[in-house]
C-alpha cells in the first residue's frame, strides 16, 4: 500500500484521502491547521509558504498530491502559494531524500488565454493574461522541473457543495447574452476526486500516465443556457435591473476538451451541468 501526502488538504484532498485510506493506503494531510481533518488522514501541521515548517515531512512517501488555495485573490498571494509554496515543498522533499513514484500538482484551465469559443486541450498554447493563470503556469513548470515524475491536472471551474456561484447568480437574476455564446467549463467536486483517484491508481498499477491532463466535464455549455435552465429550476424570474455577467467573469470564452483523460478510461459521474446541479438545486432550495 502507498504512503500519500496531500499538501494543502482542503475539500478535494480530504475526500480523496478518505477514499484512499479506506482502500488501505496511508494518508497524510499537510495543513496550517489540522484539527478538522478526519481520523483517516494523519495531520501534519505546516505552512507551505514557510520552508522551515516543512523539515519534518513523513518519511518514505510514495505520492504527493498538491492542492493549494491562496489566502487572497491577488498576484502576490497566488505567486506565494502556488510558486513559492511548491518550490518550498520540492526543496523539502529533496532535502529529505524522498523517492516519490509521482508528484501530482492541481492546476487550472486559467492558464489558457483563448476567448473566441475555441476548443483547447493539453496541446493548446498557453499565454495567460491574468495573474492567476500565470501563477498556475509558473507552478506547473516547478513541478515538471522538480526532478520527480510529475503530472499536472488542470481543472476547469469547480462546483459542488460550498461552490454554488452559478446558483447564486441565477437567483440574483444575473444574465448573459445568447449570442455570441460565452462558454462555461465546469467539473464537479466529485469528479475532481474521481479523476485524481483514477490517475493515482493507474500509476500504482504500473500503467503509463501523461505529464498533463485537462479535467473538465465533456459538455461545455454557454452561460446563457446554464443560467436560463437554473432560473427555470429555481422558479426564479430574470431581474428587472441590469445584472449582466460580463463584469463577474474571470475567464475567457473557450471550450475545454478532456478527451485525453477520458481515453484513460475515466468516466465522468457528472458529464454535464444538468446532472451536476440536480442534487445541488434540491439542497439550495432548502437553505
Amino acid at each position: 500500500m502507498a504512503r500519500i501526502l496531500f499538501a494543502g488538504c482542503g475539500y478535494i484532498g480530504t475526500q480523496l484521502g478518505i477514499q484512499l485510506a479506506a482502500a488501505g493506503h496511508q494518508c497524510f494531510g499537510l495543513r496550517r491547521q489540522c484539527n478538522q481533518l478526519p481520523e483517516a488522514i494523519q495531520g501534519l501541521q505546516a505552512d507551505l509558504t514557510d520552508a522551515d515548517s516543512l523539515q519534518q515531512l513523513s518519511k518514505n512517501l510514495d505520492y504527493v498530491v498538491v492542492t493549494l488555495t491562496p489566502g487572497n485573490f491577488d498576484a502576490a498571494s497566488y505567486q506565494r502559494a502556488y510558486v513559492g509554496g511548491l518550490k518550498n515543498l520540492v526543496g523539502a522533499l529533496k532535502k529529505q531524500e524522498q523517492s516519490l513514484s509521482r508528484l501530482f500538482f492541481i492546476s487550472s484551465s486559467a492558464v489558457y488565454h483563448q476567448n473566441n469559443g475555441e476548443w483547447v486541450d493539453e496541446n493548446s498554447p498557453t499565454e495567460p493574461k491574468g495573474f492567476s493563470g500565470q501563477a498556475m503556469l509558473d507552478a506547473e513548470q516547478v513541478a515538471q522541473q522538480s526532478g520527480f515524475n510529475a503530472t499536472c491536472v488542470r481543472f476547469s471551474g469547480i462546483y459542488g457543495r460550498g461552490r454554488l456561484r452559478l446558483l447564486d447568480w441565477a437567483k440574483e437574476g444575473v444574465t448573459c447574452v445568447e449570442q455570441p455564446p460565452h462558454y462555461s467549463n465546469r467539473i464537479h467536486q466529485q469528479d475532481c476526486v474521481g479523476a485524481l483517484r483514477h490517475l493515482l491508481e493507474m500509476d500504482m498499477n504500473g500503467q503509463a500516465i501523461e505529464s498533463l491532463y485537462l479535467a473538465s466535464d465533456p459538455n461545455p455549455a454557454s452561460f446563457y443556457d446554464i443560467l436560463s435552465w437554473l432560473r427555470e429550476q429555481l422558479q426564479q424570474g430574470q431581474a428587472d435591473e441590469d445584472k449582466g455577467i460580463e463584469k463577474r467573469l474571470r475567464a475567457g470564452s473557450k471550450r475545454c476538451s478532456s478527451k485525453r483523460l477520458q481515453a484513460t478510461g475515466y468516466q465522468f459521474k457528472y458529464p454535464d451541468y444538468r446532472a451536476g446541479f440536480e442534487d445541488l438545486i434540491k439542497e439550495y432550495k432548502g437553505q
